[in-house]
């Protein structure tokens, strides 16, 4: 019969920011067994991180326990002083955190990361923490020479990699893994999942594995808990979540995964590109406005992006290594008002061909073109008349935003520079452009600041300052890595609209095969800056030829394969 290593019993945290406390966390009840390897599950807001926290003795104001217990082999943890809950920690509770480089000081080597534990907690001899850093690393399948590296110069992946090493290293009974491979692309976060797996069975320490992505949860826990509104409202084996889901909540997660090889994909606010009629159909994505009059005109003489042969290659990282070709001999052609997906693991070139489309970067050879634009010549005070025409939108909808600037005056800025607008003509087309991008009442949302927005309502924005200027191309640069699978659904189905009603034309870039199914028309496949493949999205995704699409296919998180018993 196995232990009982932590028991959680009616557990309320609350944020106390104003006048009324916000309950994150309300009555939650459940007990983790000793080895065993649970997931919870839920979207932003639910409470899930703000539990994991608590439970790792790290909650930090506004943040309290208002009532009930955690008790860590009998211990509770919420009772703990400071300095007790640093003795706590060598053999205790450890968390590895959400992001691997934010949890990592920038600016000391990862073999001081180390050092640092090792002299706070005393576990491990002086002569031992070489020897002991080195073993740690290769517990997580990384070379000893990552020690003598800093944060910077590794990769999220191996970053993530160090976290879990740095946790492991405090021999700990628990860990909790919150959101361990977010904004990780499908390879890298199949590798990390993986070696968490196999590192749990190694080490028989209990995990709980936090996530909003319920798939990834599925195929790796035993158990499921799936937290919505601060509450616990199901617990059960993955395959019962599966096959057999209670609550209204967790069958909505499920309903968001698909497929991406299968015949035809089936998505809540979506049909298969295939069989969707060229007119495109009306979608509840809040967009009242046709395209203006200048809009229409602008669309007779829309351009097309040309890439030809194009190829970018960066200097050694370090003396005596050697060059970095980002980009290899890439061609293609984006025809006005069509969508393309860049599709590759980290590291493939897609982000850099962005950067040499929008002129951040100059190409090494090859040539990129817009109209009669050589991108790759024009000179700066030339930039402004690309930019006016080519927009991005950005993966991190929380870093893409001015924090001190309320929303009208982040989409004022672009309709004042790029447009003849001034004054009440500007801040009619602000809350124009609000409308259109479905965050209504548009005054409301007008005047509010970005920590006041959801993740899902903060890329709406970022959408709406890339529509701004009037583009006739909008480049996606992974614009739903770091939102939950519903909001997932909503900002894709309003890239689609705008593509469809407005003629603009879309370069999609991602890792995420299936939001690349539902929103492209084309795709072509990146590995080691070089197109591996090549075609209509579908029928690429249903028959891949080459054998590096079928490894992105195959990591995909699917709840559909076989769960844990």
């Amino acid at each position: 019969m196995t232990d009982t290593i932590l028991d959680v019993a009616d557990l309320n945290v609350d944020y106390n920011t104003g006048d009324e406390a916000t309950h994150a966390v309300r009555n939650v009840s459940f007990t983790l067994q000793e080895g065993e390897f649970v997931g919870l599950v839920g979207e932003s807001g639910s409470g899930k991180s703000t539990l994991g926290f608590a439970i790792a003795g790290l909650s930090k104001p506004p943040a309290h326990v208002s009532g009930g217990r955690i008790l860590l082999d009998g211990v509770d943890i919420a009772s703990l002083s400071t300095e007790e809950l640093r003795e706590q920690r060598h053999g205790g509770v450890a968390m590895v955190l959400q992001s691997g480089m934010n949890a990592l000081n920038p600016v000391r080597t990862i073999r001081n990361h180390f050092r640092d534990i090792f002299e706070a907690h005393g576990h491990v001899e002086k002569s031992r923490w070489n020897d002991r850093a080195a073993e740690l690393v290769g517990k997580v399948e990384l070379p000893k020479t990552v020690l003598d590296r800093y944060p910077g110069e590794l990769s999220g992946g191996m970053r993530q990699r160090i976290s879990i090493a740095l946790a492991l290293s405090l021999e700990p009974k628990l860990m909790v893994f919150d959101e361990p491979t977010t904004a990780l692309d499908v390879l890298v976060q199949h590798a990390v999942m993986n070696t968490i797996i196999d590192l749990q069975q190694r080490e028989k320490f209990t995990a709980l594995l936090i996530s909003h992505d319920l798939g990834i949860v599925l195929e790796s826990a035993q158990r499921v808990m799936v937290m919505h509104e601060g509450e616990i409202v199901e617990d059960g084996s993955a395959h019962d979540i599966l096959n057999k889901p209670q609550d209204d909540y967790t069958r909505m997660l499920l309903s968001h995964y698909a497929d991406p090889r299968a015949e035809v994909v089936e998505l809540p606010g979506f049909e298969d590109r295939n069989l969707r009629a060229k007119e495109g159909k009306a979608r509840a994505t809040g967009a009242t406005h046709p395209p203006t009059v200048s809009q229409r005109e602008r669309r007779t003489d829309q351009k097309a992006i040309v890439v030809e042969n194009l190829s970018k290659i960066y200097p050694p990282p370090r003396r005596g290594e050697r060059e970095v070709v980002a980009v290899d001999d890439v061609s293609f052609t984006l025809e006005p008002g069509a969508s393309l997906a860049l599709v590759g693991a980290s590291g493939s070139g897609k982000s850099t061909i962005a950067k040499l489309i929008t002129a951040v970067e100059k190409p090494t050879s090859g040539s990129v073109k817009f109209g009669d634009l050589d991108v790759g010549k024009l000179r700066r005070s030339q930039f402004r008349s690309l930019h006016r025409d080519v927009q991005m939108v950005f993966q991190d909808p929380y870093a893409a935003l001015n924090p001190l600037h309320t929303v009208e005056y982040t989409l004022t800025r672009p309709v004042v520079n790029f447009t003849k607008l001034r004054g009440r003509d500007a801040r009619r087309r602000v809350l124009e452009l609000l409308d259109i991008v479905g965050l209504s009442p548009v005054e409301e949302f007008a005047a509010k600041l970005p920590h006041q927005l959801s993740g899902g309502q903060r890329q709406r924005v970022v959408i709406a300052r890339a529509l701004a200027s009037d583009p006739q191309v909008i480049i996606a640069d992974e614009p739903v890595s770091m939102l939950d699978v519903s909001l997932r659904a909503g900002v894709l189905a309003l890239l689609e609209d705008l593509r469809e009603q407005w003629g603009v034309s879309m370069l999609y870039i991602t890792h995420d095969l299936l939001s690349a199914r539902v929103v492209t028309d084309n795709i072509m496949v990146l590995n080691n800056g070089r197109v591996v493949e090549r075609g209509n999205t579908a029928d690429v995704l249903r028959n891949p030829k080459d054998d590096y699409t079928v490894r992105l296919l195959d990591a995909i998180p699917n709840p559909t394969r076989t769960t844990a018993a």
